[in-house]
């Protein structure tokens, strides 16, 4: 038999976010991942926080979804730039 407070936390999880609740963790997800300060969103409402969201949420997502060989081929691009010499640098 199912405890009733198991019961109760699990309608509470199907339920959907109100957007108080999504702001907040917009908010949150933006301080500990980007680094803003919670006074920078002090009287922003959930359509300002929003976009901000996303921008740095998709990038996030876009740089996690990289596969190894682009990572390694920006990492030899990044080797080769390093190892140039100065005089290979001035003929370009």
């Amino acid at each position: 038999k199912e405890d009733p407070a198991v019961k109760r936390y699990q309608a509470l999880k199907r339920k959907p976010q109100t957007e108080a609740q999504a702001r907040k963790n917009m908010m949150i997800y933006l301080k500990n991942v980007v680094g803003f300060k919670m006074d920078y969103f002090k009287g922003m409402s959930y359509d300002d926080i929003r976009p901000i969201f996303e921008r740095y949420f998709d990038s996030n997502v876009a740089f996690l979804q990289k596969t190894k060989e682009q990572i390694e081929e920006e990492e030899s691009r990044a080797l080769k730039r390093i190892n140039e010499t100065p005089a290979e640098r001035a003929a370009k």
